[in-house]
């Protein structure tokens, strides 16, 4: 469901989100729909703000129980610090307003209690080292220089599995002892389905990493060189899982006899990768 468009940027609810807060609504918690509402969209504005200062393009916003998704146009695998920056600012600012109502609001009432309650929530679960939670993103953009965006998504991919499991758990185990965990429950669903797309939408944004590196070459002139060996049977992906972002990658190709035979590009891994598949080794190249 589309919510609202700011400054070009579609938000829109989930649809197991807007099921979620329908039943608040008919369980009578109209009020703190509209706050976890609000303390989703405060969150992932401050995402928004963030990567618009920084030049990235975001076309559309969608809102979860733990935060959002956000369809990045530009590709911030090239530069790390980007998503980054943009990672941390959503727990921040969800951490700032806990703070600043807690502080500056010394007689507080039940909603606004709810209200701080939420922020915190949103602020340090976000910062878990699991995709696609905030803490997920700063994970793989720090493991990405070292491993490669491929391994690097795929570790945090998994590793947000694993905390959707310990969440729906976790709420499994309060209902079952004390008929209050059914939120948590719903939680894990969702973050492990998130997971889940991120894993599968991998294929496609590791292309688009690396159709984009190409072009930052163009668009720079210049980049920091990463040099390989390989022999003529190696698997040209296998290659190119070991990119780094903000390194071209040139391949040093030896023969039986160990004599070098010649050097090739990214650029070069890239276009042959897209044209002849996932089989394609160095020899095709």
């Amino acid at each position: 469901m589309r919510l609202a468009r700011i400054a070009g940027i579609g938000f829109k609810i989930n649809a197991f989100f807007l099921l979620l807060c329908l039943a608040y609504i008919l369980l009578g918690l109209g009020q703190e729909v509209l706050l976890i509402t609000a303390a989703v969209l405060v969150h992932e504005l401050a995402h928004t703000m963030v990567a618009v200062t920084l030049g990235v393009k975001i076309s559309e916003v969608e809102l979860l129980p733990f935060g959002g998704q956000a369809k990045v146009e530009d590709f911030t695998g090239l530069e790390p610090e980007k998503e980054i920056y943009v990672a941390l600012a959503g727990p921040l600012m969800s951490l700032s307003m806990a703070a600043a109502f807690f502080f500056l609001l010394p007689d507080r009432g039940d909603l606004t209690e709810l209200f701080i309650n939420i922020n915190l929530f949103l602020g340090f679960f976000n910062l878990f080292p699991a995709l696609p939670l905030d803490g997920g993103r700063v994970v793989r953009a720090v493991l990405s220089r070292r491993f490669g965006y491929r391994k690097a998504t795929l570790t945090a991919a998994f590793m947000g599995k694993l905390t959707a499991v310990l969440v729906g758990g976790s709420g499994v185990y309060l209902t079952y002892t004390a008929m209050s965990g059914a939120n948590l429950i719903i939680i894990g669903v969702l973050l492990y389905w998130a997971a889940s797309r991120e894993k599968n939408l991998l294929a496609y944004a590791f292309m688009r990493f690396l159709i984009n590196k190409k072009s930052q070459l163009t668009r720079r002139g210049f980049m920091d060189c990463q040099q390989i060996v390989a022999t003529q049977d190696t698997l040209v992906k296998k290659i190119l899982d070991s990119s780094r972002p903000s390194h071209y990658l040139t391949v040093l190709i030896i023969g039986a006899d160990e004599s070098v035979i010649g050097i090739r590009s990214e650029a070069e891994l890239i276009e042959c990768l897209l044209e002849k598949g996932p089989a394609a080794c160095v020899r095709d190249v």
